[in-house]
């Protein structure tokens, strides 16, 4: 473990741990510490009801979101060689989407169809990535990207009449089911992830070095697209697109602990569910007794940052990862 990683990861876990608190306390109801403690012991039924079924099943499953949309999206940076490559980004997700709509107006009842129509969307999204020129120019891929996502996203527009779209990045609302389907996704994928985190680091280096090591450049990127995918669309499939997680997150952490994967995608594990989590409890409080969406807020905070990527003028190029 480097001098970095044993600085910041502390750092998170304690921030994690804190923000893990707040966001029992706060809500339509503030509940004390106290009370809490009071509820768990049987005082208070109502605010343990809260607690046990509507916060606690929110927390969780915004930090699993969270850290599975970070890790989502540095994979795609290392199977595309670009530090802007992300789910949301190129498509993926807006593709994912669609799909679950065009599921829910061919087969309604089929158990775990917005899962499977998730999934199929975003391998769809990727197969347009992957062949052609995308792949050829860093610039050209980010452009392909955003035209089907805006594509996608059109269509699901379009044929959502009637039927309801999926939802926009939310976790009101969430159930226990719903976040323990979110926990058996995310646990499986993002431990698949760090598993294959040496290959990001050997994609890392030119055509001509791998194929002197003997490595299968394609078999690599495939094996991280696939975990982007079942990551992003685990997510899509549950709560709906929540937007800029996957550049925000692997991008600070890099910033933080270098280029080495092998470190970037357990801490953006670790870093997208305290985002993702803070994000979450400042839409839930922010216009009481609404909210506002993580998506929304995350597209306030995602924007400005890429812009601010783009414009950097010591930004030699995207491939950089």
């Amino acid at each position: 473990m480097t001098k970095s990683e044993k600085v910041w990861y502390p750092i998170i876990l304690v921030m994690l741990v804190i923000t893990i608190l707040f966001a029992m306390m706060l809500g339509a109801s503030f509940i004390t510490p106290q009370q809490m403690v009071t509820a768990f012991k049987g005082g208070n039924p109502n605010q343990l009801d809260i607690l046990i079924n509507i916060r606690f099943p929110r927390i969780l499953a915004a930090m699993l979101c969270g850290g599975m949309l970070a890790v989502a999206g540095a994979a795609s940076q290392a199977a595309f060689r670009n530090v802007l490559a992300d789910p949301s980004i190129l498509g993926v997700t807006s593709a994912s989407d669609f799909f679950i709509l065009i599921g829910a107006i061919l087969i309604p009842a089929f158990p775990g169809s917005k899962l499977l129509f998730s999934i199929l969307g975003g391998l769809f999204a990727l197969a347009l990535l992957t062949r052609g020129p995308a792949l050829k120019s860093p610039y050209r891929l980010i452009i392909i990207g955003v035209a089907m996502m805006l594509t996608f996203t059109g269509f699901e527009q379009l044929f959502a009449n009637g039927f309801g779209g999926q939802t926009l990045g939310s976790f009101n609302g969430i159930t226990w089911s719903q976040t323990e389907m979110l926990l058996l996704l995310g646990v499986s994928g993002m431990i698949a992830a760090v598993i294959i985190s040496p290959w990001a680091n050997y994609l890392k280096l030119s055509t001509e070095q791998l194929q002197t090591k003997g490595v299968s450049v394609s078999l690599m990127r495939i094996a991280l697209l696939l975990v982007v995918v079942y990551l992003s669309s685990g997510v899509s499939s549950v709560v709906g697109t929540v937007p800029f997680m996957g550049i925000v997150v692997p991008n600070v952490v890099r910033y933080l602990v270098g280029r080495d994967y092998q470190t970037i995608i357990p801490l953006s594990m670790l870093v997208g569910a305290w985002l993702l989590l803070v994000v979450d409890t400042i839409g839930r409080i922010a216009v009481l007794p609404s909210e506002l969406s993580a998506a929304v807020i995350m597209t306030v905070i995602g924007g400005p940052f890429l812009i601010l990527m783009l414009q950097r003028k010591n930004f030699n190029g995207l491939k950089s990862s």
